[in-house]
């Protein structure tokens, strides 16, 4: 099934809305990458900011977790487990030798609702290791199951893993037939962990319309072309307050307040819910409204992602069908059209580029190829790869990086038209901005746009030596995957001595 598109205004929407809540968002400072707004399961409004796409896979990183509990609901409905059985009972030579109390009374529900009664998480973001179902089960249970309210990716894994246990298949195996290609989502990747388990928690990358149908799918309760692929009953359990999580941390922001259900949350609203991952990946449903916003992004701002919603769209969204408004629509096609992160200048300086035009410079010390050392929050794994050497090509209508690796040569064109250029790394898309930033210094900008952040690079010239200091696109430390890395030290390799050796910075001091 294809998606209708249509206008904002043919179902009760106006146009003036989507455009008020765009021009929220970039006030708050909240970097979009894509959005996706559907009413009565019709496409009214849709867009992605360069160099972000709608056709590549994005990481969902916790939004994976509404996934898995649905995977969860399609094996209760074929009666492979129940939300009664007990993780000793599916786990039973990972448990400790004398288990607790409150380990013998914990059921896949207290996983499901983020209530297995552990006081703290076990660490899953660096990958931890095959006996990770162990450290699970041998971490001290010290509430009693459905009393406590702990945001537990690793519990989620551990549905991950029942799925696994239960049915001899991945989790997204096991969804493959059942959900994914019923509503024509294309291949799902899942990062697995170091036993081979996905991870339900975190890991799933889905395009912008795959993460659209999936959402329009739970709002219709299971509904999908006139077949009911998973009973209703089960949202009305799923997407009902399972747990008590007012006070459980996130500053007390509403939304993480207002109870938690089956991997899904309650908003402050009444009737909405959604699916959250981090940095702002969202599915949020509006179940009076009849109306759904998926949205992929990067921010710590995540309540301001939400409120924008409740304060611009939600009060707009209108019972009945609105008169057209040809100037409001209009405005917003062509917002929609140009949507762009806001991208460098592409300040040229070409003194500099013509001392650098055919550098090659060499590294150090070994270094990791290029996919790791941009990295990116949702990059669990290293990629493999080990870069040989840097070169730079400036031309009147070019300036391209050039990285050499074991793999082969890869041309990056570094985007210095004040828009942001794409580049294939091994295959992976990337997006490249660049701009001068003194006459010494080079800022490049590459965002890896399977991840939600990316790096700012900056390259120092010097005499014979290139360092590059790197920063995250988020201005605070994030972590899963996207770490910090220390300066990279190069040394001129190939040039003639006139114009590499002594750089146009150094003779026009």
């Amino acid at each position: 099934m294809q998606f209708t598109r249509v206008s904002p205004e043919s179902v009760g929407i106006p146009s003036a809305a989507v455009l008020d809540l765009l021009d929220e968002l970039y006030r708050q400072g909240i970097e979009m990458h894509s959005f996706m707004l559907l009413r009565h399961g019709k496409v009214c409004a849709e867009g992605s900011w360069a160099p972000y796409r709608p056709d590549v896979p994005h990481i969902m990183f916790s939004f994976s977790k509404s996934l898995t509990s649905t995977a969860i609901g399609f094996a209760v409905q074929e009666g492979i487990l129940s939300l009664d059985d007990r993780l000793l009972d599916l786990f039973p030579q990972e448990a400790p030798e004398n288990p607790s109390e409150n380990l013998q009374k914990c059921q896949i529900r207290h996983l499901l609702m983020m209530g297995c009664g552990h006081e703290s998480e076990i660490e899953w973001a660096s990958g931890g290791d095959s006996s990770w179902i162990k450290t699970f089960m041998h971490h001290p249970f010290v509430y009693e199951p459905g009393t406590h309210f702990l945001y537990n990716t690793a519990g989620t894994n551990m549905l991950s893993a029942i799925i696994t246990r239960k049915t001899g298949l991945t989790l997204t195996q096991f969804l493959k037939p059942r959900l994914f290609d019923p509503l024509g989502i294309g291949e799902v990747f899942c990062q697995p962990l170091p036993d081979g388990t996905e991870m339900g928690g975190a890991g799933m990358f889905l395009t912008l319309e795959d993460m659209a149908r999936f959402v329009q799918f739970v709002a219709n309760k299971g509904a999908w072309e006139e077949k009911q692929l998973l009973n209703s009953e089960w949202f009305d359990l799923a997407t009902a307050k399972q747990i008590e999580n007012a006070g459980a941390g996130w500053g007390g922001d509403p939304d993480w307040q207002a109870g938690y259900c089956f991997q899904f949350w309650r908003c402050a609203p009444d009737g909405v819910f959604r699916g959250d991952g981090a940095y702002g990946q969202f599915g949020v449903v509006m179940t009076k409204q009849h109306t759904a916003l998926v949205i992929q992004s990067a921010s710590l701002k995540l309540q301001g992602v939400l409120q924008s919603i409740w304060d611009k769209l939600l009060p707009q969204i209108a019972a009945a069908p609105l008169p057209d408004d040809p100037k409001a629509q209009h405005m917003l096609q062509k917002r929609l059209e140009k949507l762009e992160l806001n991208p460098l200048l592409g300040m040229r300086n070409p003194g500099a580029e013509a001392s650098l035009n055919g550098a090659v410079y060499v590294p150090n010390q070994p270094l990791p190829g290029v996919l790791d050392i941009v990295g990116g929050a949702g990059s669990f794994e290293p990629k493999g790869n080990c870069l040989n050497s840097l070169a730079f090509r400036f031309e009147e209508n070019a300036a391209q990086l050039i990285a050499s690796e074991d793999s082969g040569e890869t041309v990056i064109d570094l985007g210095m038209e004040g828009h942001f250029a794409s580049a294939m790394i091994n295959g992976i898309p990337f997006g490249a901005n660049a701009s001068w930033r003194s006459r010494d210094v080079l800022e490049v900008q590459l965002r890896n746009i399977r991840m939600a952040t990316g790096r700012r690079l900056l390259l120092h010239f010097a005499g014979d030596k290139l360092t590059i200091t790197d920063e995250s696109t988020l201005p605070e430390p994030v972590g899963l995957g996207d770490l910090p890395a220390p300066a990279l030290v190069f040394t001129l390799s190939e040039g003639s001595v006139n114009t590499k050796t002594r750089m146009y910075w150094e003779v026009n001091q």
